[in-house]
């Protein structure tokens, strides 16, 4: 995996952090959260080595709720990837647009994936996303 699909992971799995108790029942929640939470330690000790965003990248799609999350909100990496039991939906899917927000305060950025989705804060600052584009 190039350096930006190792951040592409990254970014994907600090946006749907927040999202994990409304995707999955809450024991698995917590166990993904645990184990995610591990591996993002694991890059911040180590940097982002290719096995760790794969591991990551396995993780976020090992549950249909959050393989479709992660799919949706990275398609260009879960198409180069191969999201598990994924296939291709018709359509293109190229022209849909996602209103992205950012900290002001450090390099985080969620983009909204569905309309009347509320913005989340921050996870690092919990303050509000402001909107980029």
């Amino acid at each position: 995996m190039s350096d930006i699909d190792n951040l592409v992971v990254l970014e994907t799995a600090l946006a749907i952090r927040p999202h994990l108790s409304d995707l999955l029942e809450p024991q698995t929640a917590a166990h993904v959260q645990e184990l995610l939470d591990q591996l993002l330690q694991q890059i911040q000790t180590h940097g982002s080595e290719d096995t760790i965003a794969d591991q990551i990248w396995d993780l976020l799609t090992d549950h249909k709720a959050t393989q479709a999350w992660s799919t949706q909100f990275q398609p260009s990496l879960a198409r180069e990837k191969g999201a598990k039991g994924s296939t291709n939906l018709p359509g293109d899917i190229s022209s849909v647009s996602y209103r992205q927000f950012k900290c002001p305060l450090c390099d985080h950025t969620w983009s909204r994936d569905r309309v009347g989705r509320p913005t989340p804060l921050c996870p690092t600052h919990q303050i509000p996303l402001e909107l980029i584009s």
